[in-house]
């Protein structure tokens, strides 16, 4: 009898582990996020204890889907500097939990990813307690057009990156031509200033 008991310990532990970790509810608000004109996309949630015991949240893990492996990069420091290391029974906290790094040059399209918050009964305990899929959206962009001391500025949020600035000066013919003028870019934006041109010019982004 004494050995079945102690055969018996491991599985109990295994559950009173699998229960723990289902003590965790977490929910993104809101789960999609637009990521054009800027560096860093912030997702808030709320995390409250279901459970009957102190819920420590120890580490949060990512994992991108497809090409946004390429262009992503997980902020775990969000996630330290601002959700708190645990949870009392009843209790819930509602703010900034975790940030993705955005790359300039990332390509139009849908991304997407999970994040899974790991924790238990101790501070040691990294087992993955909840988790949530999230998606950033990269639309292309619109080109905006100011005048400034007689000047054209012409501008554009990154990312999306890699557009390219074009004009034309008749559209019934296919000749765009990229423009050559140096393209600037501040706090996401880029922009390219020229004087306006004697004859009528036509001007897009493309995309390549």
């Amino acid at each position: 009898m004494r050995i079945k008991q102690f055969m018996l310990l491991p599985v109990l532990t295994l559950l009173l582990s699998a229960a723990h970790a289902q003590n965790l509810s977490f929910n993104l608000t809101p789960a999609a996020q637009s990521g054009v004109g800027t560096g860093e996309v912030y997702f808030t949630g709320a995390l409250t204890n279901t459970g009957p015991t102190t819920n420590f949240l120890n580490n949060i893990q990512f994992a991108f889907t497809g090409a946004a492996t390429n262009y992503f990069m997980a902020d775990t420091n969000v996630f330290f500097a601002n959700v708190p290391g645990i949870l009392l029974p009843g209790d819930t906290y509602t703010d900034v939990v975790f940030g993705v790094v955005i790359s300039p040059a990332t390509p139009p399209g849908n991304y997407s990813g999970t994040v899974t918050i790991q924790g238990g009964t101790n501070i040691f305990d990294a087992t993955s307690s909840s988790g949530q899929s999230f998606q950033i959206s990269l639309p292309p962009v619109e080109l905006g057009i100011n005048v400034s001391g007689g000047d054209l500025i012409f501008s554009w949020p990154s990312p999306p990156g890699i557009f390219v600035l074009q004009h034309i000066s008749d559209l019934t013919t296919t000749n765009w031509t990229s423009v050559t003028n140096t393209v600037a870019t501040t706090n996401y934006l880029n922009q390219v200033m020229f004087p306006p041109a004697a004859a009528s010019q036509f001007y897009r982004l493309q995309y390549p």
